[in-house]
């Protein structure tokens, strides 16, 4: 529903991105040093921003939503994906997404409203967030620091107060900013998204979930293991096929019901990144069929074209890292066992890689498709300080992948920390791989005494079974090891003794690529 959601169409007079209004102390450009990041263009909210005689900085983005028909569901979806860089600071909590409701047809134009009746507004906090991201994840960063000041999804689920409701302010919002004598302090903002989403059941208030909608809508037929289908009025037999059209009826049942590959199927081969040919792309193609799944009765088939449905840093690193590979669509297919079973043999790996318990390349697979790799690189050593702001990297086969906690891979959730944290994906032995948190601000890898996770990061409780949760700054980071047994057909492994090979090292002589850079404006 959000025009130019993703801010990279100009305004006329081409300081502003087309559609949305800016207030205050924002600035509309490129989302971070374009020679090192590829992200994308959005707003920089400035909380400190030097203006001379200046106090209580603020500013705003918002967009109007207009068109709402509250007689096709009266519940929606705002979100956004957003950087808080490491010295951003607001005071009051002052940072928040707001949805104000509007009667465009009743509204009063005489009231300065411009027709407009303002009936009511949904505000979420969001700075509580980041400050509990600084405490909570800060480890999952470079040298364990900074791990919070990465990509994530923001969002609040909200109902329409009215049906006379048919128009809607979208906006992230800040407020008593600091001025400062230099510099600026920035939080990045930009993909907008308004989705319509299922009304909570037997609730006229909004839904308590911070993960799933009110899920199932329809008859669920089972396809193994924990997964459903969710079907249409007179449906009575899934779809062959899972992809970006009807993601968010391939349910997941644990202790919610949850549709984790909706909005995670499709993704956009950037300009500067490689295609399957190896042919360096010249332009953004959208890649609709990214991830697709299917089922054969005892395990769950991805087929996956490995491209990050989020920003990444920009390879190869020019002049500031020591990785001299591409991101390049890869076309991988990986089995995950839909009744894993604990495997009596299994053993932990050593903080060296020793014994070799996990093998070098792919170990699992994300929910959007990019693949999990063991703590290690070349060498044996920590490979989790050679990521960019999304926790990920492409190998010396330009396979784009994570070794830690993926923070950018809470989309389409916004995993706050309020409950047990949302699935994130799954080990080839089968068993999933959920975020790092076990309860309401209680971090799987703090529990202790009887649930307390063991050395391969797993665990079990009722509602989700045996399960491994990520673990931040905390080695080994995602499994320590397979619990179960790995379908042998998912042996993508990479080189004996390393998974990451990174040739050259620091000022090893590469050009700059054919597309050049810093990359011009959007069109």
């Amino acid at each position: 529903m959000v025009q130019n959601a993703n801010f990279s169409q100009r305004s006329a007079d081409g300081n502003s991105p087309a559609f949305y209004e800016l207030t205050g102390n924002v600035e509309y450009r490129y989302m971070g040093n374009p020679a090192k990041d590829m992200a994308g263009w959005g707003v920089a909210l400035q909380s400190g921003k030097y203006l001379p005689g200046s106090t209580g900085l603020s500013g705003s983005v918002s967009q109007i939503i207009s068109g709402i028909d509250s007689k096709a569901g009266r519940w929606f979806r705002f979100s956004f994906r957003g950087l808080p860089q490491d010295n951003f600071e607001v005071t009051e909590d002052d940072l928040k997404m707001k949805v104000a409701y509007f009667d465009h047809v009743h509204g009063d134009v005489a009231g300065g409203n411009n027709g407009n009746a303002e009936y009511d507004a949904k505000a979420k906090y969001l700075y509580p967030i980041i400050q509990q991201a600084r405490t909570d994840l800060s480890v999952n960063g470079v040298h364990h620091i900074g791990g919070a000041a990465v990509w994530r999804n923001y969002a609040v689920d909200f109902w329409l107060p009215f049906p006379q409701v048919n128009e809607l302010r979208l906006s992230v919002e800040f407020g008593h900013g600091a001025p400062r004598t230099s510099g600026a302090t920035e939080f990045f903002v930009t993909d907008f998204s308004l989705v319509r989403i299922s009304t909570p059941e037997g609730t006229t208030t909004p839904a308590t979930s911070e993960h799933a909608d009110s899920l199932p809508r329809g008859t669920t037929i089972p396809l193994g293991g924990r997964w459903f289908y969710d079907a249409k009025p007179g449906e009575t037999t899934p779809p062959a096929l899972f992809d970006n059209s009807n993601a968010g009826r391939l349910l997941y049942h644990d202790s919610e019901w949850s549709a984790p590959f909706s909005g995670n199927m499709s993704a956009v081969l950037r300009a500067g990144q490689k295609d399957l040919g190896g042919n360096i792309m010249k332009e953004d193609r959208l890649v609709p069929d990214n991830v697709t799944v299917r089922f054969d009765g005892t395990s769950m088939i991805i087929h996956t074209h490995g491209i990050p449905n989020h920003p990444t840093g920009r390879f190869p690193e020019i002049g500031f890292g020591r990785n001299p590979s591409y991101i390049q669509e890869q076309n991988s297919t990986y089995y995950i066992p839909l009744d894993p079973k604990i495997n009596p043999s299994h053993f932990v790996t050593t903080t060296n890689n020793s014994n070799h318990a996990l093998p070098m390349g792919p170990i699992g697979i994300a929910v959007n498709g990019v693949v999990f790799f063991n703590p290690f690189d070349m060498g044996n050593t920590d490979a989790t300080d050679l990521m960019d702001l999304c926790c990920g990297h492409p190998n010396q086969d330009n396979q784009y992948h994570y070794h830690k906690y993926p923070i950018c891979v809470n989309s389409p959730w916004s995993d706050e920390g309020k409950a047990h944290s949302p699935l994130i994906g799954w080990a080839f032995d089968g068993f999933p791989i959920y975020g790092p948190y076990e309860s309401n601000g209680v971090m799987a890898k703090d529990v202790k005494a009887a649930n307390a996770l063991n050395a391969f990061n797993m665990h079990y409780d009722e509602a989700h079974g045996w399960h491994y949760h990520v673990t931040p700054g905390m080695f080994p980071y995602i499994i320590g090891g397979y619990w179960g047994t790995e379908d042998p057909r998912d042996s993508h492994h990479g080189p004996p003794g390393g998974g990451d090979r990174f040739p050259g090292g620091p000022g090893g002589g590469m050009r700059p690529p054919p597309w050049g850079f810093p990359p011009g404006p959007p069109p």
